[in-house]
């Protein structure tokens, strides 16, 4: 499968001839203006660590779509106004890259960590090459939700998950540690609707950082100065503490069920379907539909397979990204339904997995016009078909059955020449698709 560059920067304190500061030191020469100018006014200063010994892990989007995964660290130095220099390592990830990784930037940051790419001092050149991260990630980490369960506690996990979907801001103390319960928080979220909640892990409140989620320290007095702020939701999350009591829509009564009654498989298997336009909007309706799931299987029942629910409602772009190239061509559609592949998909190996975002890809850029994706596709599809389960078969066909019907959609109410044509490749490529069917 074809693999995105990752871009990086280096976000620090530096001395020149005509000036000091904090600015972007050093980058890969394909990080645009714009990018730059973003990094430079989320990029953490002097001071700016909860913790000097501690890391903090960052998350935020740009204006090209991509999204920052940093890492900020003290430097070990006293910079000129007296504060202790910080040191952040910026990793520019494209939408598609972020995916692989369950949308998750805790995995991109393990991967890295395991690659030893993570930059920590200044680099001996001003121009960076990309990164190439390798492989993907599992969509959920199921010892974590386990851990999470016992500490802070079901209950607890609920709140936060709630609280972080309803508030402008929520900042999140307690144990096991701040990190781990925003780690929790985007493994209790369908892939779809993670990269709408940018966070930051160890670096202190500042408004002109306007990250979603964010830690807080155990000091009272931080603790009260961020409180103070509007649209401020404080949450401590502790098990030897009263869980928190707060009203729950259907899916905050998913995760505080599943966790409770320790169904980690059942959720992980729920994260790993494919929902393409999925929105926050959409997960009431979503957690009610998969605690009947729930029930029957605490029942001991197996429910026939249903049809996916709409998402008719208003789509949050930031929402889209289990395959975004999908998710941004569908947003327009009314009446457009999220595409759900069974459990089968959670329960088959890497290579599997790896084997249907290759098609996903082949799909895409043939309906879209790319004239050397039909042929790949041509190639490429009896050898997937070979190594795919009826099931899964039926169930893929169907997902492009339903964009191909989204697309005549769009094409019927704009009456555009370009959709026109896109909607005739499509028609192609689902003959092609269903050649072999009676």
């Amino acid at each position: 499968m074809y693999k995105q560059p990752v871009e990086q920067a280096v976000f620090t304190w530096d001395e020149s001839a005509d000036s000091s500061g904090y600015r972007i030191t050093a980058s890969s020469f394909a990080v645009g203006e714009a990018d730059t100018r973003e990094l430079t006014a989320w990029g953490p200063s002097s001071d700016s660590l909860l913790d000097a010994e501690a890391e903090s892990l960052n998350f935020h989007p740009l204006p090209s779509g991509a999204f920052c995964v940093s890492r900020s660290l003290a430097a070990g130095e006293i910079c000129p106004d007296g504060g202790a220099r910080v040191f952040t390592h910026c990793m520019i990830v494209p939408p598609e890259t972020l995916a692989k990784f369950g949308n998750n930037p805790f995995a991109i940051h393990r991967v890295a960590s395991q690659q030893k790419q993570w930059l920590d001092r200044d680099p001996a050149k001003a121009e960076l090459e990309p990164l190439w991260l390798p492989n993907g990630a599992s969509p959920v980490d199921q010892t974590l939700l386990d851990s999470l369960a016992a500490d802070p506690g079901p209950s607890n996990m609920a709140a936060l998950v709630q609280t972080a979907r309803d508030a402008a801001f929520t900042a999140v103390g307690g144990t096991p540690s701040p990190r781990a319960l925003i780690a929790g928080l985007l493994a209790c979220l369908p892939p779809e609707c993670r990269p709408a909640f940018s966070f930051s892990t160890g670096l202190k409140f500042s408004p002109r950082r306007p990250f979603r989620v964010a830690a807080v320290s155990d000091d009272p007095a931080e603790r009260c100065w961020v409180a103070g702020h509007p649209n401020v939701s404080l949450l401590d999350l502790r098990s030897s503490r009263e869980p928190h009591s707060i009203p729950l829509d259907g899916w905050g009564q998913l995760i505080k069920r599943a966790l409770a009654a320790g169904q980690f498989s059942f959720l992980a298997a729920q994260m790993a379907k494919r929902r393409f336009n999925l929105s926050l909007n959409d997960l009431p309706v979503l957690g009610l539909q998969l605690q009947e799931e729930l029930d029957d299987l605490e029942m001991g029942r197996r429910r026939p397979l249903e049809k996916p629910i709409s998402t008719a409602s208003a789509v949050d772009r930031n929402a889209h990204a289990s395959h975004p190239r999908f998710s941004k061509e569908q947003d327009k559609s009314a009446t457009a339904t999220a595409a759900d592949r069974s459990t089968l998909v959670a329960q088959s190996s890497p290579e599997m997995l790896d084997r249907l975002e290759q098609l996903d890809d082949i799909v895409y850029e043939a309906i879209n016009g790319q004239a050397e994706a039909i042929s790949r596709l041509r190639t490429a599809w009896p050898l997937l078909l070979s190594g795919l389960s009826d099931e899964l078969v039926a169930e893929s066909r169907e997902q492009y059955l339903r964009y191909a019907l989204s697309i005549w959609q769009e094409c019927a109410e704009s009456n555009g020449v370009r959709q026109s044509d896109r909607a005739i490749q499509a028609l192609d490529v689902l003959c092609l698709l269903f050649d072999d069917v009676a």
